[in-house]
């Protein structure tokens, strides 16, 4: 049977409130961070909302902060001690078994949000930031193009779920099942092999195991780091900005059209 996706409306002043709470975890974030000198950045639409709006772009539904491999570990560690566990939780492969997504989450305790064909995953969800690791890609092309293909078979691995219900080709549905069978485990101890195989030392570039992306980003981005504006708080970002999102973005201050300005996040039910 087709799955029908389920997508609870969020008019516009439902989304500001839903940025507030996003921005509150932020500062969390920032907080913690500071406290114990561990390195992040805004990175996505959250880098390109400061540089074109010192804030949130209007439309958009989330936030996204980058930490290399190395700092994420300084992080958790430093989460064990200072983060407000009444309020917040920080949502991993560790801290919730069953979580699939190569990223980490801060979660905001207290609120819901499940995401559209991800109501039966039964992992933890609320209204959230994004933390995307990021880990070494090799510095030569041949062993760079295997590591490519290999993060995107460990992309589908985790998402085969998902896939497997919501996907509109009955042959990438069958596909997606075959591929959830899969044990957690095993993607998960080869995104724990890769971490260490190429490391902050060993590599000029960087990427997030399991999340789409098309070039590599600089070792100087996650290391030269300056204070930006967003919603009148102080967060970091990278020193060069503009380079980030020219190469990930081009044109990155110009509107897109107003038929694209919407959010890339539904959610089956919400509450804040």
């Amino acid at each position: 049977m087709r799955y029908k996706p389920n997508v609870m409306e969020m008019p516009r002043e439902q989304l500001k409130k839903m940025q507030m709470v996003e921005l509150e975890l932020l500062l969390e974030l920032d907080r913690i961070c500071r406290k114990n000198q561990i390195k992040y950045n805004i990175c996505g639409g959250t880098l390109i909302g400061c540089m074109r709006h010192g804030g949130f772009i209007p439309w958009d539904d989330d936030v996204d902060v980058r930490m290399l491999r190395k700092e994420y570990e300084k992080f958790k560690r430093a989460c064990e001690k200072d983060l407000d566990t009444s309020r917040f939780f920080l949502q991993d492969f560790d801290s919730d078994p069953l979580y699939r997504w190569g990223y980490a989450k801060l979660l905001k305790t207290g609120t819901t949000y499940v995401r559209t064909g991800q109501e039966h995953l039964g992992m933890k969800n609320g209204i959230w930031v994004d933390i995307l690791i990021s880990d070494g890609i090799p510095n030569h092309k041949i062993p760079a193009k295997i590591h490519q293909a290999i993060c995107f078979f460990l992309r589908k691995i985790l998402w085969s779920p998902v896939g497997a219900k919501v996907s509109e080709n009955v042959m990438l549905r069958f596909w997606y099942r075959m591929l959830s069978w899969i044990p957690r485990r095993v993607p998960v101890a080869v995104i724990s092999y890769l971490a260490r195989r190429y490391n902050f030392d060993k590599c000029n570039t960087f990427r997030s195991l399991t999340f789409p992306q098309i070039h590599g980003l600089k070792k100087e981005w996650f290391v030269d780091l300056t204070e930006m504006n967003f919603e009148g708080h102080k967060v970091l970002g990278p020193r060069d900005a503009h380079g980030w999102l020219t190469q990930e973005y081009g044109d990155y201050m110009k509107m897109p059209p107003v038929d694209q300005q919407t959010g890339h996040n539904t959610a089956s039910y919400y509450d804040f």
